[in-house]
């Protein structure tokens, strides 16, 4: 089945936690595995979640101001 693009979202599975299908998802990148690739998607909820923890990341790392 080819996902239905409406401009980056797609209907299709989300890769991240929730498991449903036939949701708006966003492509993430590849998912490589012994040699093989999957596309990565993720709905808006599992997104959100996403950016947050992202961000912690960053702030944690944030180089100090000089």
């Amino acid at each position: 089945m080819t996902p239905r693009v409406d401009e980056h979202w797609v209907t299709d599975g989300c890769w991240l936690g929730c498991g449903r299908t036939g949701v708006p998802v966003i492509w993430l990148g590849p998912l490589q595995w012994e040699g093989q690739h999957a596309l990565v998607y993720s709905c808006s909820p599992y997104l959100d979640r996403l950016k947050v923890q992202a961000f912690a990341y960053f702030m944690e790392r944030r180089p100090a101001a000089v």
